[in-house]
């Protein structure tokens, strides 16, 4: 068994967590506003009465921008985390 205070494989495991988390991030902003910009609500709406699908479409886009001005405060806490964790240990 490994001694905790000089675990490399750790620190390797953490930094691959760290970027697996920054991409998955950058590739959901990427993917997401392709996926909404393409909707097309007028043709949607034009079977129902009034907009409900162009309202949904406009809340949900509403509920995104704030996650993702939110996500990079996130992902700027994980890798301070990560720093700090690695200060501390030297």
């Amino acid at each position: 068994m490994k001694p905790i205070l000089k675990n490399d494989e750790a620190d390797v495991k953490m930094i691959g967590a760290v970027v697996g988390i920054l991409v998955t991030l950058i590739i959901a902003v990427l993917v997401f506003y392709n996926i909404a910009g393409s909707i097309d609500t007028t043709t949607i709406d034009a079977d129902l009465s009034g907009t409900p699908s162009a309202n949904a479409t406009e809340a949900t886009m509403d509920q995104t921008a704030t996650f993702f001005s939110i996500a990079p405060i996130i992902a700027i806490v994980i890798v301070a985390v990560v720093i700090l964790g690695y200060v501390s240990k030297i």
